[in-house]
């Protein structure tokens, strides 16, 4: 049996974050080091309900449908490939073909993209987010799948070119599978393989 790992007080500073485009099923990893701190907004779907009144006064409670999720990252993007790790414009603005060819051009579109993204925090972080922790560390992982760029919006906050990065998802497919997954191992059990997909788990 392997031995558990030591648990963090809490998870913070640096995680790896992979990015898998859907490119008709043929998409490449996009992996990144991430600061927990970039990551400025993880909007969970909300499982509401209402109070239904009864002819007594009682209440029953009518659930209401789960709502939509996401998550908005900063990147500090350098060029506009999405080649490289680099830049991430072609991602939202996808092409008709991707443009690797010097200089780069991306023109608006209206083609959206899926993406799978794996968030991962770990005793031992490992080179990239689809890798797995090394046995008998505690580690921490959100992923996602059928997610859509919805925002790209590039600032110079702090007099540096950074871009807010936002994705979205509905929870559930059209077959009522989820689209995210959250895992935690305390070390005495390695976590299954992550997604190479931007569809599924």
């Amino acid at each position: 049996m392997t031995a558990a790992g030591t648990d963090p007080e809490a998870w913070q500073e640096l995680c790896r974050i992979s990015i898998i485009p859907n490119l008709g099923g043929a998409g490449t990893a996009l992996s990144f080091e991430g600061m927990t701190e970039d990551i400025s907004g993880m909007e969970w779907g909300e499982k509401d309900i209402e109070g239904v009144v009864l002819l007594n006064g009682g209440r029953i409670a009518k659930y209401v449908s789960m709502t939509d999720e996401s998550l908005t990252l900063k990147i500090y993007d350098i060029n506009a490939e999405n080649t490289a790790n680099e830049g991430a414009v072609q991602l939202f603005h996808k092409q008709a073909t991707a443009d690797v060819t010097q200089p780069i051009a991306v023109n608006n579109t209206i083609t959206r993209e899926t993406f799978g993204i794996i968030l991962l925090w770990a005793e031992t972080l490992p080179a990239t987010g689809i890798l797995l922790p090394a046995e008998s560390k505690t580690a921490y992982r959100i992923q996602i799948t059928n997610a859509y760029m919805t925002s790209y919006k590039p600032n110079f906050d702090d007099k540096i070119k950074s871009a807010e990065v936002t994705f979205k998802w509905t929870p559930f497919q059209q077959d009522g599978t989820s689209n995210k997954r959250e895992e935690s191992t305390d070390g005495t059990a390695q976590l299954p393989a992550a997604i190479t997909s931007a569809t599924s788990f």
